[in-house]
């Protein structure tokens, strides 16, 4: 009888030590990721220029991962005489749901400092379009991007 309850004492003892184990290194990496969300959004509400973003490629229901699909959207900007392209996700049925087409533009919010730090906003969208192939700098994120986009 009593090597039963030291048996269960020892299985709970486990148990509150894998979750110890399981807080102690989630904890860490939850607060890293919520500091660095603010980190960004602090960038982008205090150090960001307003320009515009010319829509160039979507890919509507591209694999996420094993079982999840997302729509991706291709874009480019104009700062100092280069075209910057730059890649961002929407949900599934996204680029329908908001009716995006190619050559669109919409307002963009880019952090000075790091250009891969942006906010699109495909609620305001521009009558304005600025050809890309009237500048000399391209700048993409990798060589598979570029591949994507010519």
């Amino acid at each position: 009888m009593a090597k039963k309850k030291r048996e269960k004492q020892k299985k709970e003892t486990s148990s509150l030590k894998k979750i110890g184990y399981i807080l102690l290194f989630a904890l860490p990496l939850f607060a890293l990721i919520y500091f660095n969300r603010q980190n960004r959004q602090e960038k982008l509400k205090n150090n960001s220029f307003t320009t515009y973003g010319i829509i160039e490629k979507l890919r509507p229901n591209s694999p996420k991962g094993t079982t999840t699909r997302k729509d991706v959207v291709y874009f480019y900007f104009v700062k100092n005489d280069t075209v910057f392209h730059k890649i961002t996700d929407l949900t599934e049925n996204g680029i329908k749901r908001l009716g995006l087409k190619i050559n669109d533009c919409y307002e963009v919010k880019v952090v000075e400092s790091d250009y891969g730090i942006f906010d699109i906003d495909f609620e305001k969208r521009k009558d304005t379009m600025i050809e890309k192939k009237n500048y000399k700098n391209q700048k993409y994120n990798t060589s598979i991007h570029r591949n994507i986009i010519e």
